[in-house]
Order: structure tokens, then C-alpha cells, then sequence
């Protein structure tokens, strides 16, 4: 056995043994009494730890201004390069299952969406940034997983499981997820890597990332490409009626993303571009006799410039511009109605912030942007009688922080007026503090789902609302000695007024409406994180009811109102990582995931028929091993126990659960050319 596993498998099965001895060892400390060789170690003993650098590690996605995971007025979860490298994750999706609370359901045609502590949260209600571009499309605020994101060019992976709307808007109701890749001058030279996968005897994926980039002085720039192809699943697939297909060969999963930037001074210029082509079976309902084509593509562009004008007072501004067609599919090669919508946000953002005294920071800002759109097939046009449509959208914020010595006081809110729904406001407070190896977040905020060109479009002849959400929460962490920290936190979640899909069998129609019920959950989220120069262990569970919360009928179980469609009320994910060796390191993880309910038939009358799914575990081992520097080789098992994974529709929508990957061998080579950065 390794000399490194010992210490970190002590770590993670005494932990608190031994977290109680050094208490008292440091409570006893004489230093009048102790030698120079302790003397030296005391000196040791107050340089932060891994964990510590970890978990002190500042965080832009929760505050205009940076705090630490500790202090930041959300509940967050960092998920950082050496993690996700380790544990092999063949793409987003498989790094975020390992998050608490995080959890994907089945929408339509193929396309599989994110959850929120049991909230489905697919439609605008969690932000997806990358590099802080806003990857949800503005047709209907979708985003989508399977096989796409660029994984391997990942630097960390900010998540706050809670509200954003008051700093990030109206597609940050239940959460955010910030994904931030590696700068020039993080990479420092040029790189690639290339990963393969193998399910069964099927070939599963392969995908290809390159990038290059360097800073020298005040100049820093970066290109990277990440392409690849894959398929959703290798099972067959049942409809609601019946009838059944191979997923293999009909389920395509094919992206691409283009980057390329640079800045000056301050000044910065950035484009990207993303694709994720499909081929779905599936449809809505009824399976199809054959695949059809759909894309989801995108274009960003931003120029930005950052001043600070003295150590007290600083300045950004930056203008963006993106353009998408979100679920194309075109008349010939798609079995369903075309869809092609072209449609674009230009927006000017302004922030500034002050601080007054070292212990307060007060932030305001502005941003305008105008969304339009416009229909390029035929004979289809929008709800105004035109071809196209535009709105425009006003919304200023602002952000108070105080720090004393007994708790950290942060006042916000945000305040959106837009041209067609009208105004909403949302206000959020927060206490939060770190005492010692304690520390606490006593949070309440207002957010809401702002409607997307297509709630407004498909919507009532009165006009459809911002559907509006209050989350309270509260944590507690305490770190049991410098490699360990253990957090706890409670949320409660309540939805008034949810903007719900419905379809019109009499005229044949798609629509939206503010149903006059409520949704929501509550419950609880707790996580252990060990971690030292040999590895790490993180450990989480959390659970959720929406007993007394989900009168929405359309995501409600009848069976069990502690339930809503889709996502398990019980989850448990371990992520294990130890360095057996200077150049081999191992990593175990796996998902546990309790009871689900979905519908999965329907009966003589056409009512769609309620299954109870049993619970799963999915285990997963990776072997990475270090060729030389910055060059890597690993190789591993998803789902080593072939229990499949199924994506449950969390509402109502006539579409049976569709299957994931199985067990599937992943294969993948890294290599850093040239950089001081290199991967480690």
C-alpha cells in the first residue's frame, strides 16, 4: 500500500477521532515550554491547509463583491480542476450530479434538464454561465446536457444552490451555475486532450479539446476549441404508447465550442460560439418512425473594460451581444413542425463600487438589453400578427456589505422593468460570519423566472407574469480540524403563481399561463470535505418534501404529496480521490439516488399511467496516471454496476422516461506543452 493512501483513508474514517485530540493538543499549547522543533511545527501549523485554500477560495458568481465560500451571502458549492480531472467526468452533467441537490429530468425531443433541490428548473429558472456568457437561450430560457461543455479546459465551477435573481436577473430563480475555464495565462502555452468512450461494445463518444494561450505584462490572450460526437444511450426506448426504438444511432449528441479573446489594460474583447447538434426519435409523446435533425447554436460576443480609479473606488462596463437558434429543426429532415427562430440580446452593462471604509463595500449598477426575435419558416408568425418581435428590458441593482466583528450584514436587491410584463422586484438580506472554526449564513430573498420570448408569444391574451419565489435558508459549517469541513444548511422554497406549459388538444396548441397554485420544496443539504495534498473525499446527502409546498397539479405525485415528479427525495454522492503513487492517483464516486415517480404508460381512457421507480446507484472509478509533465493518461468505468440512468419527466407531458448512458469505459490523454501552468 501506498504511504500516501493511510493519511487520507485515517482522514476520512477518524476524522473526528483525532480532530478531538489535537483540539485538546492545540488548547494545552505552552509556547514558553516548547522546543525550537516546535516552535518550527507551530510555525507549520498556521499555513493554510489545501482545504483552507480551498474553501477560502474567493467567489464571483455569489457577490459583486468577492467573498469567501464561507462568507458569501448564498449556499455554495466549488468544484475545482483537480476534482473533475480526477474523477474522470466524461462531461457536465457527470460533474454535477455529484453536487447536493442537482438532479436531471427529461423535457421533449431528446433534450435532458437540470433540477434545483427537486425544483424542475430546466426553463429559466437556473443561470448557466460559461466564461460568463449566459448559455440559456432566450426562446424559451432552456439549457441543455449531454456530452457538451468542455470539461477538460474547466479552471472551477462556482454553483450556488439558491436564488441569483438579485444579482444575476430573471434566469437565476433557483440557482446558478458558473462555469470559469482556464485564462491565457492560466494555460501559459498550448495544450489538448482527447477522450474516448465504449459502451458495451458500441462506440460512445469521442471528443477533442485544444487550446493555447499566454499573458506577458498587460497583455493576455486565449483560443480553445472543444468538438466532439456521442450518443445519449446505447438501451432502447419505450413511448407512452408502446412503441420502441433503439436509442443507438438515434440519439446523437455532437457539439462544438469556439473561443477566442484578449485584453489590454483593462480593456478585454472576447467571442464564443456553441453548437449542440441532436438527432432525436423521441419527439413529444408519440415516438418517431425515423431521427430528425435539431440544433441548439449560439454566438457571444463582449467588450469590456475595467477601471479602478483608487484602492477605494472602481468601475466596469461591458457591452454583449449574442445571437441563438434554440431547437431548429428543419422541414426537411424533421418529422414534426419546422422551428427556426433566429433571435438575439444586445445589452449594456454598468457596475460600480465603492468602498467607503475597509469594512464596507457598496455596489450599484445598471444593465439594458433589448431581445428579439425572428421566425423564418413560412407560415408560422408570433402572437403580434408579425414575423419578428422585440422588447426591451431595464433593470438596476444594487448591494450593500458591512463587516463587524460579529456578523457580515449584505442588503440587496434588483429591480427589472421590461417592456411587455411589467416590472418585478426582488430584495434579499443576508447575515453571515466566520467564528472561528465556525461559521453561519442566515439568508432570505425574493427572486423570480422573468417569461422568455415564448411564455410571452404562447401566453394569455392578458399577458403573462413574472412567476415570483421567496427562499429562506440557513447554514451552519464548522471546520473539524484543517483538512476537514462540515456544513449543514436548511432551505425553504415557495413558487406563487408558476409559469406552467399546457397544451390545447381542441386547437391544436401550444401554450403558456401563471397557474393560480403554488410549487416549492424544503429541506435540507449537508456535506463533508476532506482534503490534503494526497487527495480529497467529499461526502453529501440532501433531501427535500414539497408536502405543504406543491399544489401545481402538473409536477404534484398524487400517491405521495412529499413528492414532486421526477427527483428523487433522497440523494447521496461521494467523490474520493487518493494519489497511490507521485504518478498515479485513483478516484471512487458514485450517486445514490432514492425512490422516483414518472410516468411511463397510459391506460384505456389515455390517462397517463404513474410508475414508482426504485432506487439507484451509480459507481464510478478513474485511474489517472502522470506520463510526464503535464502530460496525463487515464482510464475508468462510469457506471461499473450497469445500472442506467433514466431521465423522468418532471410534469405531466405524455413523454416516458428516456435512458442514459450505461456502464461505458472512458479513455482519455492530456498533454500541457510549453506553459509554467501545467496541469497537475
Amino acid at each position: 500500500m501506498n504511504k500516501h493512501f493511510l493519511p487520507v483513508l485515517l482522514g476520512l474514517l477518524f476524522s473526528v477521532g483525532i480532530t478531538a485530540q489535537d483540539t485538546l493538543k492545540s488548547d494545552s499549547l505552552d509556547i514558553y515550554e516548547m522546543s525550537l522543533e516546535q516552535l518550527m511545527n507551530l510555525k507549520a501549523h498556521g499555513v493554510p491547509s489545501e482545504l483552507e485554500t480551498l474553501i477560502n477560495e474567493l467567489i464571483s458568481a455569489a457577490s459583486k463583491k468577492p467573498l469567501s465560500t464561507r462568507e458569501s451571502p448564498n449556499i455554495i458549492s466549488l468544484i475545482t480542476a483537480e476534482e473533475i480531472r480526477n474523477s474522470g467526468a466524461r462531461d457536465l452533467m457527470d460533474v454535477l450530479l455529484l453536487v447536493p441537490g442537482i438532479q436531471f429530468g427529461m423535457d421533449v425531443e431528446g433534450v435532458v434538464g437540470i433540477s434545483m433541490r427537486g425544483n424542475w428548473g430546466h426553463e429559466g429558472k437556473v443561470l448557466v454561465l460559461l466564461d460568463g456568457f449566459e448559455m440559456n437561450e432566450i426562446m424559451f430560457a432552456t439549457t441543455q446536457f449531454g456530452n457538451n461543455y468542455p470539461v477538460d479546459q474547466i479552471k472551477k465551477i462556482e454553483i450556488i444552490r439558491g436564488p441569483g435573481s438579485a444579482m444575476f436577473g430573471g434566469f437565476a430563480e433557483y440557482g446558478v451555475i458558473n462555469i470559469v475555464t482556464r485564462s491565457g495565462g492560466d494555460i501559459a502555452g498550448m495544450g489538448a486532450s482527447i477522450n474516448a468512450g465504449i459502451m458495451g461494445s458500441k462506440f460512445g463518444r469521442s471528443n477533442f479539446n485544444i487550446y493555447a494561450g499566454n499573458k506577458t505584462g498587460d497583455l493576455e490572450w486565449k483560443v480553445a476549441g472543444y468538438f466532439g460526437n456521442g450518443h445519449r444511450s446505447t438501451s432502447a426506448y419505450t413511448d407512452i404508447f408502446g412503441n420502441t426504438y433503439p436509442m443507438y444511432g438515434n440519439s446523437d449528441l455532437t457539439p462544438g465550442n469556439l473561443q477566442a479573446g484578449v485584453s489590454y489594460k483593462g480593456w478585454s474583447l472576447r467571442f464564443m460560439a456553441d453548437r449542440l447538434r441532436t438527432s432525436v426519435r423521441d419527439g413529444y409523446d408519440l415516438a418517431q418512425d425515423s431521427a430528425y435533425r435539431e440544433d441548439f447554436i449560439s454566438r457571444f460576443g463582449e467588450l469590456k473594460y475595467e477601471r479602478k480609479f483608487s484602492e477605494k473606488i472602481s468601475f466596469t462596463g461591458k457591452i454583449t451581444h449574442k445571437t441563438q437558434i434554440p431547437w431548429r429543426t428543419t422541414a426537411e429532415d424533421s418529422l414534426t413542425s419546422a422551428y427556426n427562430k433566429h433571435c438575439s440580446r444586445s445589452a449594456l452593462h454598468l457596475l460600480g463600487s465603492w468602498n467607503p471604509t475597509r469594512k464596507i463595500n457598496i455596489s450599484a449598477g445598471g444593465e439594458v438589453y433589448t431581445d428579439s426575435a425572428q421566425d423564418k419558416t413560412d407560415s408560422s408568425f408570433f402572437s403580434n400578427g408579425s414575423s419578428a418581435v422585440s422588447y426591451l428590458n431595464q433593470a438596476y441593482f444594487f448591494q450593500g456589505l458591512v463587516r463587524t466583528r460579529f456578523v457580515n450584514l449584505i442588503l440587496g436587491a434588483r429591480y427589472d422593468i421590461h417592456s411587455e410584463y411589467g416590472a418585478a422586484f426582488v430584495p434579499r438580506v443576508g447575515l453571515t460570519k466566520r467564528l472561528g472554526k465556525f461559521n453561519f449564513k442566515l439568508l432570505y430573498s425574493n427572486s423570480f423566472r422573468a417569461p422568455s420570448i415564448e411564455n410571452i408569444n404562447l401566453g394569455p391574451e392578458g399577458g403573462i407574469l413574472p412567476e415570483m419565489t421567496t427562499i429562506t435558508e440557513f447554514e451552519l459549517g464548522y471546520q473539524i480540524k484543517k483538512q476537514h469541513l462540515l456544513t449543514l444548511n436548511f432551505f425553504d422554497i415557495y413558487t406563487l403563481d408558476p409559469i406552467i406549459y399546457f397544451y390545447d388538444d381542441s386547437l391544436g396548441t401550444d401554450n403558456y399561463m401563471n397557474d393560480s397554485s403554488s410549487t416549492g420544496t424544503m429541506g435540507a443539504e449537508a456535506e463533508y470535505r476532506f482534503k490534503n495534498k494526497y487527495g480529497h473525499i467529499t461526502v453529501s446527502y440532501s433531501m427535500y418534501t414539497a408536502k405543504g409546498k406543491g399544489r401545481a397539479a402538473d409536477f404534484n405525485v398524487e400517491e405521495d404529496e412529499s413528492y414532486l415528479l421526477s427527483f428523487a427525495r433522497h440523494k447521496l454522492a461521494l467523490n474520493a480521490s487518493v494519489e497511490l503513487t507521485s504518478r498515479l492517483t485513483a478516484d471512487l464516486s458514485g450517486v445514490f439516488l432514492g425512490q422516483r415517480y414518472g410516468y411511463t404508460e397510459v391506460d384505456s381512457l389515455g390517462e397517463s399511467v404513474l410508475s414508482v421507480f426504485d432506487p439507484s446507484l451509480n459507481i464510478h472509478l478513474n485511474l489517472r496516471y502522470r506520463i510526464g509533465d503535464g502530460i496525463f493518461v487515464s482510464a475508468g468505468c462510469y457506471d461499473l454496476l450497469n445500472s442506467g440512468m433514466l431521465f423522468i419527466q418532471p410534469y405531466n407531458g405524455y413523454h416516458a422516461p428516456l435512458p442514459g448512458p450505461g456502464r461505458e469505459f472512458i479513455f482519455r490523454f492530456n498533454m500541457d506543452i510549453g506553459g509554467k501552468n501545467k496541469a497537475k
